[in-house]
C-alpha cells in the first residue's frame, strides 16, 4: 500500500531553535524531496516577504509528482470578508493548498463547517489541490467536540485529504487509532492523514499507529525538526513503513539514500547531525554485540555499521559519478580505495553532505582522471580598519601551465576578497570562470574540546548561470579552509565542461 509523506521541513522545520535555511537552502531541500517521491512539500504562507519569494523561485523547479503546498490560516467563520491568506495561496500558483483551520473557540459550531466549505470549494474553483489541516483535532477529541462534523464538510466540499494535527503534541498512539477511526468514518473513503508532534515523546509511534488504522498521509520533517519538542522524523517513518510494515513511502530505491538525505538536511540547517538518530545516525548501528543483530540492513537506509559512515552509496549521486568514472559500485579495489579515502576524511571532520562537487573531484583523484588545471601556491589576507571604513585585501600566488601568477583583489571579508583574487589570477587563463560566483558560505567550527584552536569546516554554494553545486574545505586554518572551498568551485566549474588544462607556457 502506497503511503504519501506530506514534508514540513521547509516550515514547520525552521521553527526549531538554531534551525535557519535560506531560500536557496529551501529549494535545494525541495528537490531531494521530490527525487525521493515525496507526495506533498509544504511550502508555507506566501503573503510575506520569504513565502512569496519562495513560490516565486519555485515556479522554475521540475518537481516531478511532488506538489507543492501554499499554507491559509483561516479566521473567524463569522466574518464575511474574504480570506487574505488564502487570495495570497491561490495566486502564489502552489498546485496545493492546505487550508489550516481550528477546532477549538472561534472554530465551532455549524459556521466554521459552512466556511470550511466554501474554502475548499473556492481552491477547488482555482484548479488546485485543497488539503484540509485540522489542527487541533485530538485535544478537541478529548474534550468531547463533535470533530466529525468537520471532516464531513471538508470532504462535502471536495477536499482530496484531511490531516489531523496534534497541535500540543500530548496525545497517545491509542488516541491517534481511535481518532483515525471516527474520521474515516466521517470521511466515507476520503484520504486521512495525520500530522503528529514530539511533545510526548510518541510521534513516530503516533504516526505508525494511525497508519494501522487505516491512515494514508504521515506528516513529517526531516530528522524531526520542529518547534518545542519537534515533529515526526521522515527518516524514521519512512524505514518503517518500508522496512517494518510493508507499505510504500518513497520511489522505489530512494530509501537508501535516508542517511545522505538527513545529513545533507541538517548541513544546510547549519545544526549537528544527532549520532544516535534511529537509522541515520553514525551510532545507529554501530557497537553492536556480537550476539545481537542490527534491527535492520544499515545498508537499507544508506547506513554503515562501521564508524566510517560516509560511502559512495549514502552520498546523492555518488554512484552516478562512480560508475561515469569507471568505479566499481562494490567490493573491488578501487571502492575500497574510495571508502579508505573517505574514512580518512572522516578524521579530520570533513563531510560531503553539501559538497557534492568537492566529492566528485574526490572521486576523479582516486579513479587517476582528475586533471590538473592549476595551483594555489600562496595566499595572504589583510583585515584593514580605516577611519571607520573597513576592507579586506587578498592576495594569492596561482601556477597555471607552470606559469606563476600574483593576483590581489579588495573584498568584503575574507572570503568574497579571497574569490575575487583568485578570479583575477585565473580569469585570463580560463575565461570559462567568468559567471563563476560564491551566493553562499557556511563554517563550523568541529571541536569544542579544543576552542577556538580545534578545525574548521567551510562549505560554499556556486552558481555558474546553469548549475548549483557544493564545495568544502577543512583545516585548523580558516583561511586555507576557504582556499580549498574556492579552489575546488573552480577546478569543478572547469572539468565539468571537460574544458583542457593550460599547458606549460613555451619560451620564444
Amino acid at each position: 500500500m502506497r503511503i504519501q509523506i506530506y514534508d514540513a521541513t521547509l516550515t514547520e522545520g525552521t521553527r526549531e531553535a538554531g534551525v535557519q535555511l535560506s531560500v536557496r537552502d529551501k529549494l535545494r531541500i525541495a528537490l531531494r524531496l521530490a527525487e525521493m517521491g515525496v507526495s506533498f512539500i509544504e511550502g508555507g504562507w506566501p503573503d510575506h516577504g520569504a513565502g512569496a519569494e519562495l513560490f516565486r523561485s519555485a515556479r522554475r523547479l521540475a518537481l516531478g509528482g511532488a506538489r507543492l503546498c501554499a499554507c491559509a490560516s483561516l479566521g473567524d467563520a463569522r466574518k464575511a470578508s474574504r480570506e487574505p491568506e488564502l487570495a495570497a495561496a491561490l495566486q502564489s500558483g502552489a498546485p496545493a493548498v492546505t487550508l489550516r483551520t481550528p477546532l477549538a473557540g472561534r472554530g465551532e459550531g455549524s459556521h466554521a463547517a459552512s466556511h470550511l466549505e466554501s474554502c475548499v470549494r473556492e481552491v477547488r474553483r482555482a484548479g488546485r489541490t485543497s488539503l484540509v489541516e485540522l489542527l487541533d483535532y485530538f485535544d478537541a477529541l478529548r474534550a468531547g467536540k463533535a470533530v466529525e462534523r468537520m471532516v464531513e464538510a471538508a470532504v462535502a466540499a471536495g477536499a482530496e485529504a484531511v490531516l489531523l494535527s496534534d497541535a500540543s503534541g500530548g496525545s497517545l498512539p491509542h488516541e491517534f487509532e481511535a481518532g483515525v477511526v471516527l474520521a474515516r468514518r466521517a470521511g466515507r473513503g476520503a484520504a486521512i492523514g495525520v500530522r503528529a508532534r514530539g511533545d510526548a515523546g510518541v510521534e513516530v509511534a503516533n504516526s505508525l499507529a494511525a497508519v494501522r488504522k487505516g491512515a494514508t498521509i504521515v506528516a513529517t520533517t526531516v530528522n524531526g525538526y520542529g518547534e518545542r519538542c519537534g515533529a515526526a522524523d521522515l527518516v524514521s517513518v519512512a524505514a518503517a513503513l518500508e522496512l517494518k510494515m510493508g507499505h510504500q513511502a518513497l520511489e522505489a530505491g530512494q530509501l537508501r539514500r535516508l542517511t545522505s538525505l538527513a545529513r545533507f538536511v541538517a548541513e544546510l540547517a547549519d545544526t549537528e547531525e544527532r549520532r544516535d538518530q534511529p537509522y541515520a545516525g553514525r551510532d545507529a548501528f554501530a557497537g553492536t554485540a556480537e550476539d545481537v543483530r542490527p534491527h535492520v540492513d544499515p545498508e537499507a537506509v544508506g547506513n554503515r555499521a562501521e564508524p566510517a559512515m560516509a560511502d559512495e552509496r549514502g552520498h546523492p549521486g555518488a554512484l552516478r559519478v562512480a560508475r561515469m568514472l569507471g568505479l566499481p559500485a562494490r567490493g573491488e579495489s578501487e571502492a575500497r580505495r574510495v571508502l579508505s579515502r573517505l574514512a580518512a576524511w572522516e578524521r579530520r571532520g570533513f563531510r560531503f553532505e553539501g559538497a557534492e562537487a568537492s566529492f566528485e573531484l574526490m572521486l576523479r583523484s582516486v579513479a587517476g582522471r582528475r586533471r590538473s588545471y592549476f595551483r594555489v601556491l600562496g595566499y595572504r589576507v589583510v583585515d584593514v580598519q580605516h577611519e571607520g571604513r573597513a576592507f579586506t585585501e587578498a592576495t594569492v600566488e596561482v601556477e597555471v601551465g607552470g606559469e606563476r601568477i600574483h593576483s590581489a583583489a579588495m573584498g568584503v571579508g575574507p572570503v568574497n576578497a579571497l574569490d575575487r583574487a583568485l578570479h583575477a589570477a585565473l580569469g585570463p587563463r580560463y575565461p570559462e570562470l567568468a559567471d563563476l560566483r560564491v551566493v553562499q558560505s557556511r563554517t563550523r567550527n568541529l571541536s569544542s574540546r579544543v576552542g577556538s584552536a580545534g578545525p574548521v569546516r567551510v562549505v560554499l554554494e556556486s552558481a555558474d548561470g546553469r548549475d548549483h553545486f557544493g564545495t568544502a574545505g577543512v583545516s585548523d586554518n580558516f583561511l586555507q579552509a576557504v582556499c580549498q572551498a574556492l579552489a575546488d568551485a573552480a577546478e569543478y566549474r572547469l572539468a565539468k565542461d571537460d574544458v583542457a588544462p593550460k599547458g606549460r607556457k613555451r619560451r620564444a
